[in-house]
């Protein structure tokens, strides 16, 4: 199992309108693409600083991601989601994580 993992930081007065996206739009684009949605977890907003979200989503193994990548680029409603939320995004990353085998493999 491979998970992708963004971590975005925005303004917190941007926050509503960026997980509203992720939630009404680029959640079911990703659905309809492939991925598993596994969770979206944000810091609090009241702390005075940005705002980071993290996303995370779930599929088999990389050529899965690229059966996933494919069906987004040839979805035109991934552009414009795409663009709105860059436009409220400071900064973040993107990650792909493994699941990690037993202590005992790894020696």
């Amino acid at each position: 199992m491979i998970y992708l993992v963004d971590t975005i930081e925005v303004d917190p007065a941007d926050l509503v309108r960026y997980v509203g996206v992720l939630e009404g739009e680029m959640v079911p684009l990703m659905l309809r693409a492939g991925a598993t949605f596994e969770h979206c977890r944000t810091t609090d907003p009241d702390l005075g600083q940005p705002v980071t979200v993290q996303i995370a989503w779930s599929f088999a193994d990389l050529p899965a991601w690229n059966v996933i990548r494919r069906n987004l680029v040839l979805d035109p409603g991934w552009y414009a989601c795409a663009e709105v939320l860059a436009a409220l995004r400071r900064d973040g990353t993107r990650r792909f994580y493994r699941t990690a085998p037993p202590a005992a493999d790894l020696t």
